[in-house]
């Protein structure tokens, strides 16, 4: 990863020491699902710039309307609808938005369990009607992977009956895992949440539907301090040489 690294700082022409004048501290504010990948690369980035990254979390619409109320911040990452409504509202600097990843839906069974078809949208129906329980990410709370799955079950007719099945958690995290222990014959939510987690494994291929894929794009804030430091960590990652890292974290890159 390192190596991979120092070739990407050189070709942006980011590499300067700690303690340069080019140092600057980046406040970024992003959606959860982005935390794993930033974690895994935030070390790399500030030995390589100088860089410090102060990184805050929370979900699609808390993080809009903190930048929507001006709060301090250098970059953003959240869904591709979300930055082009801040865009809309001159809260992202025209010309900075970079696309990262996309984060597919994903839907996962206890380890050992039967692995229904879920290929097609037909036995995606079917599964999910023969499901005693299914564990979803609540979406008062902003959970875009709960808000879609209602959404697409209406839209293909079966919400009311999925409705005495449905057992909602405080997030994607908590879905994986009810189905991990067997507080639920199903779980829905971001593919990144079953990816790293024992007792669980996904059905795959889910079906080519409209928005499955959750696209995460970072944006420069309009009133960014630090919009230069801001802008080099949004190619860093977009960088191809970050590809097996998003792959690994469960999220495809934009490649």
């Amino acid at each position: 990863m390192r190596k991979a690294f120092a070739g990407v700082a050189l070709l942006l022409g980011l590499a300067v020491r700690a303690g340069d004048a080019g140092a600057a501290e980046i406040k970024v504010l992003s959606t959860g699902n982005m935390s794993a990948i930033l974690a895994a690369v935030t070390g790399d980035f500030e030995r390589a710039t100088g860089h410090k990254l102060t990184i805050e979390y929370g979900s699609t619409t808390r993080m809009k309307s903190r930048i929507e109320a001006d709060e301090a911040a250098d970059l953003t990452i959240n869904e591709r609808f979300v930055l082009e409504d801040l865009l809309h509202q001159a809260r992202i600097a025209a010309g900075t938005m970079v696309d990262i990843a996309r984060s597919p839906l994903g839907i996962g069974v206890r380890a050992g369990a039967p692995r229904p078809d879920v290929g097609t949208l037909d036995a995606l129906k079917r599964t999910l009607l023969a499901a005693e329980t299914i564990a979803v990410p609540d979406s008062s709370g902003g959970a875009q992977d709960g808000t879609y799955f209602f959404n697409l079950t209406r839209q293909i007719g079966i919400a009311e009956q999925l409705k005495p099945k449905i057992k909602l958690t405080m997030g994607g995290d908590a879905a994986a895992q009810a189905v991990a222990s067997g507080g639920a014959q199903i779980g829905v939510a971001q593919r990144r949440n079953f990816i790293a987690l024992s007792g669980v494994q996904l059905l795959e291929p889910l079906p080519d539907l409209p928005g499955i894929k959750f696209l995460m794009v970072a944006g420069v804030v309009a009133n960014a301090r630090e919009p230069a430091g801001a802008m080099a960590l949004a190619k860093f990652l977009s960088s191809r040489s970050l590809a097996p890292v998003i792959t690994a974290k469960g999220m495809e890159p934009f490649m």
